[in-house]
């Protein structure tokens, strides 16, 4: 796998990791009043729509053992499905529809297969050379992957262009369609949000572009130059509380009822923290209100030590 991809790489933190990098390239630029040309890349339907013949090609382009390919070639020209209605076959048994396109879903080889088809496009972007640089000497990014999810960064408007090109030409060249509707541009000039007037509408594909108001979301957080901490942060307690309150008024024992808190209700939190810079006032507050709520739920009793409440897990998993 090339570094940018950080789907199914083995000892990574997957898309924390992408959106760590991605928050840093935002602190630069509007610290350092940057010019910065970024586009956000999704596939329609990139799992349904990958063609076989793809596949086994990136299974020789990797030199993956001969036996495995014929196996998996033999397996994939068995996939086939049937149309029914009302419970009823509506073609004769024999005659199954061949499936050509998708990759077998629900299989623990598939991700791994599905992040090696798109691995050439991060070679062919990271040969391209219209890389972003973070300061004169340092790191520099063309683009970051997590399996479909496509981020491209340029340091301007023409460089961008030749990567959705080279996005583009790879795209077609594999009979993969991208999904325009959810692929926005965003041109940021020494630090702030280009007007769109100011647009060029020469792009290879067509898309649209982020004005300073809009945000897209990416990866489960909503961004522009960088992440909107203020609506992030409304929509996690949102979020966070309800599933609380479910919770609590389930019929679940109490000690499902902490399997649940620890497994359901705490991830929300925690995929946050590193991205979101939460305050030590923020957090009492939020564990002032789930004190509360408990309380009311009769799952914690009001005069009980304030350490035996969830402060201790959040302000932990927090710093």
């Amino acid at each position: 796998m090339t570094r940018a991809q950080n789907g199914c790489r083995g000892g990574g933190r997957g898309t924390k990791k992408t959106l760590l990098i991605d928050a840093v390239i935002g602190k630069v630029v509007k610290r350092n009043r940057q010019n910065l040309s970024a586009a956000w890349i999704d596939y329609k339907k990139a799992f349904d729509s990958v063609p076989h013949t793809w596949l086994k090609r990136v299974l020789e382009l990797y030199k993956v053992n001969c036996t495995v390919r014929d196996f998996l070639g033999q397996c994939m020209g068995q996939w086939s499905t049937m149309l029914c209605q009302l419970g009823e076959r509506m073609t004769a048994a024999e005659n199954h529809i061949r499936i050509r396109r998708d990759i077998f879903q629900g299989h623990c080889l598939s991700p791994v297969w599905f992040c090696l088809s798109l691995n050439p496009l991060s070679t062919l972007l990271e040969g391209s050379g219209r890389e972003f640089q973070l300061r004169k000497g340092g790191t520099k990014v063309t683009h970051l992957f997590y399996m479909d999810d496509l981020k491209l960064f340029a340091s301007s408007r023409s460089h961008l262009m030749e990567l959705l090109n080279i996005t583009c030409d790879f795209s077609n060249s594999i009979r993969m369609e991208l999904g325009t509707d959810k692929c926005p541009v965003l041109h940021v000039e020494r630090g702030r949000v280009a007007n769109s007037e100011c647009i060029d509408l020469s792009m290879p594909i067509n898309i649209r572009t982020l004005s300073e108001n809009e945000t897209y979301r990416y990866l489960g957080m909503s961004q522009n130059i960088g992440v909107d901490e203020t609506g992030m942060k409304q929509s996690v307690y949102d979020v966070f509380y309800a599933r609380l309150t479910k919770v609590l008024n389930s019929l679940l024992s109490g000690v499902n009822k902490t399997h649940a808190y620890n497994g359901w209700i705490m991830p929300v939190l925690m995929y946050t923290f590193g991205i979101l810079m939460w305050t030590q006032t923020e957090l009492n507050a939020l564990d002032r209100k789930v004190r509360t709520i408990m309380t009311s739920h009769r799952m914690h009793h009001p005069r009980s030590s304030v350490g035996c409440t969830c402060r201790g897990r959040i302000v932990d998993a927090a710093f």
